[in-house]
């Protein structure tokens, strides 16, 4: 018994940890998923200076870490890097914004005794969500043929390493569906 409880606080704290992030995806129905077997990333122009919100987007560390994640969960895939010929090119898109979360739990009722009455129990939880947009593209006829967007809560404190592991993790739940199943089954 002790021990089935320690594992069920360790599985408690191991799943409070982990990022806590969502992921959706589309793609093109006619695109032949099959005949991809290598990638490339596409170059991207250079932007011109804007405010704090624009610097926190355009960052070469974080550039580095999405394209390491990536690369790492398509050749997990089997897929490989092939700047020459790429069957498929890439590109991301980045953006954080501040959210705001308002939770009501209603009015409170108590005091000493169960007498009494308390005013509303509002609970405020201000956090920046992070949105990570993967694009796979056919580089033939320069057609979207797949998009992934993860979106999750961004630590600012986090330490180097925790970033580059929520990065990993995004990655893995964002290429989950790639390539889609085509089956066509219900």
């Amino acid at each position: 018994m002790r021990n089935l409880l320690l594992f069920g606080i360790l599985f408690l704290a191991i799943a409070g940890c982990g990022p806590s992030i969502s992921v959706t995806h589309d793609y093109d129905k006619e695109a032949d998923f099959t005949k991809l077997k290598t990638f490339s990333w596409m170059a991207v122009p250079a932007t011109i200076a804007g405010d704090v919100k624009t610097a926190a987007e355009k960052n070469t560390l974080l550039d580095k870490r999405i394209k390491f994640a990536i690369n790492a969960e398509l050749a997990a895939k089997g897929y490989e890097m092939n700047e020459a010929n790429p069957d498929f090119v890439m590109i991301y898109h980045v953006g954080v914004d501040d959210k705001v979360n308002v939770t009501d739990w209603g009015y409170g009722y108590g005091g000493w005794g169960g007498y009494g009455y308390g005013g509303r129990n509002v609970s405020v939880y201000e956090y920046t969500q992070g949105t990570l947009i993967l694009d796979i593209i056919n580089p033939a006829n320069k057609q979207l043929m797949w998009r992934g967007q993860a979106q999750g809560t961004v630590d600012e404190d986090a330490s180097p390493e925790d970033r580059e592991a929520k990065l990993g993790v995004a990655a893995q739940k964002l290429l989950g569906n790639f390539p889609p199943d085509m089956g066509g089954g219900y």
